[in-house]
């Protein structure tokens, strides 16, 4: 089985390359500062054959965090140009948002044209800024369902922005963070809920190759039996696995699974 794990949290220290380049897939945040790409190049000097995904988030406004993706969806300038904004809004005219960490998050309205159009050049800027093998498209849903109920269209404007993007770029590999099944995406991941183990399997409309990928949430009290059960348990999908931590590193049993 292939194992992947996210890093984006980095120093960007020799030491961190080395761990990196045990896995088969790496998702990094998007900066593509000088310091950033020198550190994602000596980690395919190590590892040559290895796939490098870029983070974007999808449902709500990026936070503060470097990278070209980000700050074509914080274009306020732009936003304002056009004469309107790409907020979800509520039934009661307020915009809606979700709790991330200390700070609420605005929520974007696929639906938006301007919206549709930043999310295009997001996409764009990263994939030009650095030959990355893709994108991981984070909470990557339409199914927020306290602020858009039962609502079909936020969903095909996702989907067809989604399509969009495969067109664009037909060799990428495109991975989504969500409970939906899109179409175009090589795969989505599942993150931390093994009962919905089934959700790994290939879908209608997924790209070859298959990337659906299950992430375990690691935690101090986490065992190697917890991890070699839900390795256990993914194994039959053919899906990715990857155990998160929180900082970047290579549990040890892994090298027994990887042997297995």
């Amino acid at each position: 089985m292939k194992l992947f794990t996210t890093c984006y949290a980095i120093s960007h220290t020799p030491d961190e390359a080395a761990i990196a380049a045990k896995y088969d897939l790496l998702i990094v945040n998007q900066n593509t500062a000088p310091v950033a790409t020198a550190w994602l190049d000596s980690v395919k000097g190590l590892k040559p054959g290895i796939k490098i995904l870029a983070y974007q988030i999808v449902a709500e406004e990026p936070g503060s965090a470097p990278g070209p993706g980000n700050a074509a969806l914080m274009n306020a300038t732009r936003w304002s140009n056009v004469g309107q904004d790409p907020w979800l809004i509520t039934a009661t005219g307020d915009i809606a948002a979700i709790q991330s960490g200390w700070r609420n998050r605005r929520m974007f309205d696929y639906r938006k044209q301007v919206w549709k159009d930043s999310f295009r050049e997001a996409c764009a800027a990263i994939l030009s800024a650095y030959p990355f093998d893709g994108l991981f498209f984070d909470n990557c849903t339409a199914s927020w369902a306290k602020h858009q109920p039962a609502n079909p269209s936020a969903a095909n404007a996702l989907q067809d922005v989604l399509l969009d993007i495969r067109r664009a770029y037909p060799s990428k590999w495109l991975i989504g963070n969500c409970v939906e099944s899109w179409m175009g995406l090589n795969g989505e991941m599942n993150e931390g809920r093994i009962g919905q183990s089934a959700e790994l399997a290939p879908t209608v409309g997924q790209v070859v190759p298959n990337l659906n990928c299950y992430y375990l949430p690691a935690t101090p009290t986490t065992t190697d039996a917890d991890i070699q059960a839900a390795y256990t348990a993914v194994k039959p999908y053919g899906a990715w696995f990857g155990v998160h931590t929180a900082v970047l590193s290579w549990p040890a049993i892994l090298d027994t699974l990887e042997a297995s």
